[in-house]
């Protein structure tokens, strides 16, 4: 499987309930938010129509989506009214949020001192959010504070990305592009 990167606008609820498997409605059933049933079954439609209505759909240990399909990974993420579906043969991650949403208001809580210099010269507040969640989930082991545990190291503005370290490890390259009035980070893409 080659990389695929899915990203579209949220259908209505009922559009969703009309294409979902009885599997995904169930599980849905329970949720006391549309927005959340929304979000959920819209990613799992795109999983569907993608790899085939028979993949199965599960979770692992740190609540991380994944698929039956051989050599297949999936990272998934929903902001307002875009879902976005990372398709790879590797370990992946995405993260998508509106660049309306204000970050500047929170950057103590996901940014080191150096981190918010960077984000404040060249006004990556949103990118910066982006790439720290989506180096959360390609971590897949919880646990992690994205002040201490995350570190963007380097941003290539001509590439449009930033280099990471998880725990001072190996570093990892997150992708950044907007489009659509959201912020979208990838990793292993």
């Amino acid at each position: 499987m080659s990389n695929r990167l899915v990203i579209e606008k949220i259908s209505s609820i009922e559009a969703l309930c009309e294409v979902a498997t009885s599997e995904d409605m169930a599980l849905v059933e329970s949720f006391g938010s549309e927005v959340r049933r929304r979000e959920v079954l819209a990613w799992r439609t795109v999983v569907r129509r993608e790899l085939g209505d028979k993949v199965q759909i599960s979770y692992d240990d740190y609540g991380a989506p994944q698929v039956d399909t051989p050599d297949t990974y999936i990272s998934v993420s929903h902001s307002k009214e875009w879902v976005a579906v990372l398709f790879s043969d590797r370990e992946c991650a995405i993260d998508i949020e509106s660049v309306e949403r204000n970050f500047r208001n929170v950057a103590t809580r996901y940014l080191s001192a150096e981190e918010q210099a960077l984000a404040e010269k060249f006004d990556l507040y949103a990118e910066l959010w982006c790439a720290k969640e989506a180096l959360y989930k390609y971590y897949k082991k919880g646990n992690l504070d994205l002040v201490r545990d995350i570190s963007i190291v380097e941003y290539d503005g001509g590439n449009s990305n930033f280099r990471a370290l998880i725990l001072g490890g190996t570093p990892i390259v997150v992708n950044l592009c907007r489009q659509n009035g959201v912020v979208i980070a990838t990793i292993g893409c």
